[in-house]
């Protein structure tokens, strides 16, 4: 085996674990449709005051980039048609609450 070869495999073995393929563009993507999945359930669920604080999050921390609006907006269709089809029980407002959270630290990070 070339030399190279050997130091190219340690110099990859060594990368951090935590190393994700993913751009930001596209981690802010993937948060930007996990808060419209939610607001689906939030609509869906009459958790109203959830997603009030859902958009706010949005208008807080998203570019005012049209395509990130859209992107809201299809998973918030495409989520509240699916929880309807799916026959899925509401989570409770306590756990729910949670993973609004979670989604919305992780846009203030992306963003």
């Amino acid at each position: 085996m070339n030399s190279w070869v050997v130091t190219l495999l340690l110099f990859v073995l060594a990368l951090p674990a935590n190393v994700s393929a993913e751009s930001p563009e596209q981690k802010g993507y993937q948060a930007v449709k996990e808060l419209g999945r939610l607001n689906g359930i939030a609509l869906n669920c009459r958790y109203f005051d959830q997603a009030k604080r859902i958009k706010q999050m949005l208008i807080t921390s998203l570019p005012k980039r049209r395509e990130l609006g859209q992107l809201f907006e299809d998973e918030t269709d495409a989520s509240f048609k699916s929880f309807i089809q799916s026959g899925a029980a509401c989570p409770s407002p306590a756990a729910f609450g949670a993973e609004v959270d979670k989604a919305g630290a992780a846009l203030a990070r992306i963003f």
